[in-house]
């Protein structure tokens, strides 16, 4: 059973008889590759229980009309699809599907922890999860993956979800990308991040500022008057 079927038949809304139905029958004909038509008095007979006081009888029987509010109460749990007639009022050799029967989401159960190991990926929820933390692009190299199990693999004394696990690989990965945005500098053997520059004008500015200088200066020395020689 999918997770997602799980879901859908755990709602408290939904009736026992409706679950028998979907788990003990329609889900058993669709598995067994059989034609997917609702055959009311083959369904009738799965849901009949039989007397313990009198074998010839039953303590629980649906009729027609009953069998259809049970498939009403599937559809409305979206678990079953029915190719209905407009003019008819049940369902019998309708053709029917189990969306719900191939679809994967998340269990409501809650996830088992576990140590980190060589052969941990993210699974299919990485992007979705990625953009809740503000990572737009989730991709990631098998240089990012090998340094995120190496150092976990470390630690075997942490246990963690699948969840958990691809949360912490994500926060590794944003860290990593930051680290690489920085300009490094070498100071003998270590790289450090470099300083960064003063606010000032560019080189470009300070070449123009020089250029407008010079004429400026050489018309003060033209202009200025030559001293006689003092004979006295």
């Amino acid at each position: 059973m999918t997770p997602a079927e799980y879901s859908a038949l755990a709602h408290p809304r939904l009736s026992h008889p409706a679950r028998s139905l979907y788990t003990l029958q329609l889900r058993r004909l669709v598995l067994e590759n059989r034609l997917p038509r609702l055959n009311y008095p083959e369904l009738g007979r799965a849901l009949a229980v039989v007397d313990p006081g009198n074998p010839s009888g039953f303590c629980y029987q649906v009729n027609a009309r009953q069998l259809t509010e049970l498939l009403d109460e599937l559809m409305e749990a979206e678990l079953l699809q029915v190719e209905a007639q407009a003019d008819s009022e049940h369902y019998h050799q309708c053709p029917f599907q189990l969306p719900l029967l191939s679809q994967r989401v998340r269990s409501p159960l809650p996830e088992r922890p576990f140590q980190m190991h060589l052969r941990w990926r993210p699974d299919e929820e990485l992007p979705a999860l990625a953009r809740l933390c503000g990572v737009i692009d989730a991709s990631y190299s098998e240089e990012d993956l090998g340094e995120f199990i190496a150092y976990w693999l470390g630690r075997p004394e942490v246990f963690d979800s699948q969840h958990q696990w691809m949360l912490k690989f994500i926060r590794a990965l944003k860290t990593r990308r930051y680290v690489r945005r920085q300009p490094m500098e070498a100071k003998g053997y270590q790289q450090v991040t470099s300083a960064p520059a003063e606010a000032g004008p560019s080189k470009r500015a300070q070449q123009m500022i020089e250029e407008a200088k010079r004429p400026a200066h050489g018309q003060k020395r033209e202009q200025a008057p030559q001293q006689e020689p003092d004979n006295d």
